[in-house]
């Protein structure tokens, strides 16, 4: 599972009956693997060779032997055995290519628990179409086939993911098998029309993205109890999505690009439901029901791109638990006094709305760490008491009119970015700007900006980007001599006794 993404590598161990979030926390812990930044495992080669020569070492020479098979030889081989193998517990194939062999069975594999492979449609048509019984997580990317084997069980499948595939319905012929352990299901980007969700009474995760000509869920009622997540992204084809309004355990609902001109009767009409995170770009809705309002465990809340929605309704901002709002590009010109009421919101993205200035109770979020108000031509004024805001980490005002920064910033004791870029009608900032102390980046290219504050040089951590000019009055000297001219034209050098920083331009490159 190396370069795995962790969530993905949690599920596939939980399907095979391992405690992966407590395990792999242990492992990180003793530096056996890495976590990185966006949530990919690693580890060392070494670390990965011991393992490799762990499982190898008993029968170096019998690969029918090996618990884990990951060599395309050695799977080619065992896999083109008749004999029963009881050994080998995991595959794992990633190749683009792979010369078809009409005698690969997967099914003499009586005790296979995970079986992953991405191989190209036509790679692998001829296979035999049988599973293992035995199989706990399944995952086969551009699976060549309409339907699952028929001699396949899947009695103790834990997790299906067969994105790309041309899978269009579970069973064939009419077949009607129950999947009582299946929890998680992922059939992004296939051609199904209909899903018999009576088959899946335990689901957990159902991930239906881009699922184009999808028109039905067939979801009886009372089923479908458990579902924690649901993703319809780009499923423009579904009829009725009232069936959502039964599924009481659903905390993750992705309805972004449906197209939908009206918000779904889905919302429940009492304030106990248990969903955390609604995505709900790219619609044309123009207003949202007051009964939004009832959400009030609600979390995140993806408006996006509704490039329709006019306004927010009243109930909205009851949401006391709300911690991310994402309403950037819409047409939303005015947000309400009661804004100050999202006391949990760490989030606000206003990028590309007409708001014209932002309610003074905005200064009350004391929980915000992000403002973007990017793209926002209409305003040009920001509170005065903008410094109230003490948690803010970054200030987002590019291509904003604003003709002043309110001296009260200089308060803001947590800001790290603050992004200036284009806003053409500032001149100066605050003089004690200086006194943010975390401050990392601060961008002002493109406004007209003649000095800055003096302090500023005591910020040692501090990347400033200017606006580039053009120099056309500089002589023709060496290469050499205008890579040196240019050094200290353009950027920014921290000197304690200079108010104004001369430019300086590193890595430009300069064409005679």
């Amino acid at each position: 599972m190396k370069g795995w993404l962790k969530e993905n590598a949690i599920r596939a161990l939980e399907s095979c009956g391992f405690h992966a979030r407590i395990g792999l926390r242990v492992l990180e812990q003793k530096s056996l693997i890495t976590v990185s930044l966006d949530q990919k495992l690693g580890m060392h080669d070494h670390i990965e060779e011991m393992g490799q020569n762990i499982v190898r070492r008993s029968n170096p020479d019998e690969p029918i032997q090996h618990s884990r098979l990951w060599i395309q030889e050695e799977i080619e081989e065992v896999l083109g055995d008749d004999l029963v193998n009881e050994a080998t517990r995991a595959i794992t194939l990633g190749i683009l290519s792979w010369p078809v062999k009409d005698n690969l069975c997967f099914g003499n594999m009586k005790k296979l628990r995970l079986l992953d492979v991405v191989c190209p449609f036509d790679n692998l048509s001829e296979v035999d179409q049988s599973f293992s019984n035995a199989l706990r997580f399944l995952r086969w990317q551009n699976y060549p086939h309409c339907y699952l084997p028929k001699t396949f069980q899947a009695s103790n499948l834990v997790a299906l993911e067969m994105p790309k595939s041309r899978i269009k319905q579970l069973w064939g012929e009419g077949e009607r098998k129950v999947l009582k352990n299946l929890r998680f299901l992922d059939f992004r980007f296939l051609k199904l029309m209909t899903l018999d969700c009576g088959l899946l009474p335990n689901l957990e995760s159902l991930n239906l993205g881009s699922c184009c000509r999808l028109v039905e869920l067939r979801a009886p009622i009372g089923c479908l109890k458990k579902l924690v997540y649901l993703g319809l992204c780009n499923c423009s084809g579904i009829k009725s999505l009232s069936f959502i309004k039964q599924l009481e355990s659903l905390q993750v609902l992705d309805l972004r690009n449906l197209y939908l001109k009206e918000f779904p009767d889905i919302l429940p009409e009492h304030s106990n439901w248990n969903l955390l995170e609604l995505y709900f770009s790219g619609n044309y809705i123009e207003e949202l029901p007051s009964s939004i309002g009832n959400l009030q465990k609600l979390v995140s809340l993806d408006l996006r791109f509704c490039n329709k929605l006019k306004s927010l309704p009243q109930s909205m901002y009851s949401l006391r638990c709300l911690k991310r709002l994402d309403i950037q590009n819409t047409v939303i010109e005015e947000l309400s006094e009661d804004l100050g009421y999202l006391e949990a919101l760490e989030i606000l993205i206003l990028k590309g709305t007409r708001v014209k200035h932002l309610p003074d109770s905005i200064c009350k979020l004391k929980h915000l760490k992000t403002l973007l108000l990017e793209d926002c031509k209409a305003l040009m004024k920001l509170p005065e008491d903008l410094g109230l805001l003490q948690s803010l980490q970054k200030l987002s005002l590019s291509h904003c009119r604003i003709r002043d920064v309110p001296s009260s910033i200089c308060k803001l004791k947590s800001l790290r970015k603050l992004y200036l870029l284009k806003c053409d009608q500032l001149e100066e900032l605050p003089e004690k700007l200086g006194h943010l102390e975390c401050l990392e980046e601060l961008d002002i290219r493109g406004t007209i900006i003649s000095h800055l504050p003096r302090n500023l040089s005591l910020l040692k951590n501090l990347k400033i980007m200017q606006r580039y000019e053009r120099y056309e009055r500089i002589p023709l000297y060496t290469v050499s001599q205008v890579c040196t001219s240019m050094h200290h034209l353009h950027g920014w050098t921290h000197t304690r006794d200079s108010a104004h920083f001369p430019l300086e331009k590193k890595n430009k490159r300069c064409n005679l």
